[in-house]
């Protein structure tokens, strides 16, 4: 197997559908590509992201190399546990913001 170099570190840009049994699914495919050395670039909803943090924990994603989280605006009010439930509500809320 060849050795990749830093600069020709392959780049994937994990965008997972925002339903909870798609962002795990997409997060275990992130994982296996950053332990296959891609630099990896996981996008997430701002209310996905922080349920993520809250269920795993504030430091749970810290600490790995080339493996970034990015959050995009989705609409959704901060305080409903179960917005991203409602299916066509995600939809319309995320392709309008």
């Amino acid at each position: 197997m060849c050795k990749i170099s830093l600069l020709e570190k392959p780049h994937a840009v994990c965008i997972p559908y925002q339903a909870q049994g798609h962002i795990n699914l997409m997060l275990k495919l992130a994982k296996i590509l950053h332990h296959k050395k891609f630099h990896v670039t996981f996008v997430n909803t701002e209310f996905n992201h922080k349920r993520l943090l809250k269920s795993r924990g504030p430091g749970s994603l810290n600490g790995f190399l080339y493996f970034q989280f990015e959050t995009i605006p989705d609409g959704l009010p901060p305080s409903d546990v179960d917005a991203t439930q409602d299916i066509p509500s995600l939809c319309e809320s995320t392709t309008t913001h």
